[in-house]
């Protein structure tokens, strides 16, 4: 489960890395081609997604160890789980920001 968190954390910040590398001109050029296109595309689709199904894998998993332990819940891992899902509808609103017709 670390392994999946850490794919969902990485691939967040994908289109920030992006964005920064397409205004300082470190991608060389990259950021004009149809793939970096495509790829920010998918990035905008399949990030917030992830981030959704991350939040709702944790709150599952939250809740049924809660039940077996008898004990009171913790709300860390879904409360990161809830921050990247912000972060990434953010970005994706940000980039809805930038779109010009």
């Amino acid at each position: 489960m670390n392994t999946c968190r850490g794919i969902v954390i990485f691939v967040t910040q994908l289109p920030i890395i992006l964005e920064i590398g397409a205004q300082f001109d470190l991608l060389f050029g990259f950021n004009h081609t149809d793939a970096a296109f495509n790829i920010l595309l998918l990035l905008f689709v399949l990030v917030p997604l992830m981030n959704l199904s991350w939040l709702l894998t944790e709150i599952i998993m939250t809740i049924k160890m809660a039940k077996r332990q008898n004990r009171a819940m913790s709300f860390l891992m879904p409360g990161f789980a809830l921050f990247f899902f912000l972060e990434s509808l953010s970005i994706d609103i940000f980039f809805l920001s930038q779109a010009r017709m």
